[in-house]
């Protein structure tokens, strides 16, 4: 018998990449509604994949949270993660996710707040330290309608990785 492959999406919002689906609010995709803050709430050894996009710069702990990711994934398993650019030109000059413009607090969720943006160099260091090997880490755009001030202005505001645990 063939065994199902198991795909972990934290902070799915209402992405329905996925077999389990977290996020902290209920959403049209959630399967399972807690707070990863408090730890990821399954077993060791569970996922075959974590994915996740968006949320490792909305996180307090990321050391915490990149070690509860390796816990919860199987040997070999492969955590997807896209997250902010510090390097976007866009990011600071307008001030978006530095602080100096971000809103007081997400319409949905009054927890939801920016506390940290990433270089490449950033997150390869807290993913090595937990023990995943990087099999490949990328610039990426977005499908948002800053992408043509991003366009024009060379810059990529995500970072993509792979990494494999």
């Amino acid at each position: 018998m063939q065994e199902t492959i198991k795909v972990l999406n934290l902070g799915c919002g209402n992405d329905p990449y996925g077999t389990h689906r977290v996020d902290i609010i209920r959403t049209s995709t959630t399967t399972h509604v807690f707070d990863i803050e408090e730890g990821i709430k399954f077993v060791d050894n569970l996922f075959d994949e974590v994915y996740e996009k968006n949320l490792l710069e909305h996180l307090r702990n990321v050391g915490f949270h990149l070690e509860e990711v390796y816990r919860v994934l199987k040997p070999e398993g492969i955590l997807t993660i896209i997250t902010d650019n510090a390097e976007c030109t866009r990011f600071y000059k307008l001030g978006t996710h530095t602080g100096r413009y971000e809103k007081e607090h997400h319409l949905y969720n009054p927890r939801d707040k920016h506390y940290s943006i990433f270089t490449m160099n950033h997150l390869s260091n807290h993913l090595k330290a937990v023990g995943f090997k990087i099999e490949s880490i990328t610039y990426e755009g977005t499908d948002t309608l800053g992408k043509w001030l991003d366009r024009m202005l060379g810059s990529k505001p995500r970072i993509k990785v792979i990494a494999r645990k």
